[in-house]
């Protein structure tokens, strides 16, 4: 350690600093300067301690998770940090020995900061709740630790723009979006994470398709004759729709129909083997359906409708 360096007492150390100008974009204010950023490694590089006899880096994705990753010889002045995770932050600190007067060693710190890969692609964007009376829907995605904050964009069905614009804080991991939504609508999110690392900006590619839908709005659930006759309203976008029935409105809830993108209605004959009665009370509900290669999508479920009583209900 250099000897002036050492003498002095905590407090100037901190004065010192405090009175420093901000350091430039990509340049470490604690001692270590991040270069070359990847999206699986971290290198950095230091001053030369001039009586270090041998350096040792630590990392991990917070201070008390950092460990022992490297040891260096004395004449290191950098090192690369490999097979780190995408879209990440990282603390690292990287130290060095010293031989005491006594003879013996001391460990100190050249700098330590928390540093960051290159951002990821966003994974597991999901529809978390529409809200059919707001006409709104909130999506949710697995937030990255070395993001600054995230972009989305959001179109109908067919492609056609709807929104777009920025999420800048680098906690975040939710979007709400309530401008012009349309219940009878299949929405497409995608979102992507951005980063400035070593004074320039970074994105990470566009997450999949999220595909946000409510419920169809049923308009009639009835028996006529031994049938149980059921009708909704389409929504733009679907593939298909599924029609469930029950003879409890909280449970037993069975898959009785299948139909396409362009029905708005469906007899069943049976349920369970039997046919309909008027004189019993059936709870009904269909699920929008949106399929998109091999995968199914489904909106969520959220009321019934009582044939007896002619009107719908909330689970």
């Amino acid at each position: 350690m250099k000897k002036w360096l050492r003498n002095l007492t905590t407090a100037c150390f901190l004065a010192l600093f405090a009175g420093l100008a901000a350091a430039p974009a990509g340049v470490s204010a604690y001692g270590l300067t991040q270069s070359n950023p990847s999206a699986d490694s971290i290198t950095v590089s230091w001053e030369p301690e001039e009586d270090a006899l041998a350096y040792h880096v630590y990392a991990g994705e917070d201070y008390a998770a950092a460990a022992l990753v490297r040891d260096l010889p004395a004449s290191a002045t950098s090192v690369t940090i490999p097979g780190l995770k995408p879209g990440t932050e990282y603390y690292v600190n990287v130290k060095y020995d010293e031989r005491s007067y006594s003879g013996g060693i001391n460990t100190y710190s050249v700098g330590s900061d928390d540093l960051r890969t290159m951002p990821a692609k966003v994974a597991n964007v999901h529809e978390t709740q529409w809200y059919y009376f707001a006409k709104s829907f909130t999506v949710e995605w697995s937030r990255q630790t070395g993001a600054d904050g995230y972009e989305y964009k959001i179109t109908k069905s067919n492609g056609k723009k709807v929104a777009a614009g920025v999420e800048d804080s680098k906690y975040t991991y939710f979007l709400s979006y309530s401008k012009k939504v349309s219940n009878s609508m299949i929405y497409v999110v995608q979102v992507r994470s951005y980063a400035t690392i070593c004074g320039k900006k970074y994105y990470g590619d566009w997450s999949d398709k999220c595909y946000c839908f409510t419920q169809p709005r049923l308009k009639s659930a009835k028996v006529s004759g031994n049938k149980l006759v059921v009708k909704w309203g389409k929504v733009t976008g679907a593939t298909g729709y599924e029609i469930y029935v029950s003879t409890n409105p909280k449970k037993g809830y069975k898959k009785v129909k299948t139909v396409g993108k362009n029905a708005s209605s469906a007899t069943i004959a049976k349920f369970k083997k039997k046919k309909f009665s008027g004189k019993k009370s059936y709870y009904v509900y269909v699920l929008t359906v949106k399929k998109v290669g091999k995968h199914k999508n489904t909106s969520g479920r959220v009321y019934y409708w009582n044939t007896k009583n002619s009107s719908d209900s909330y689970f």
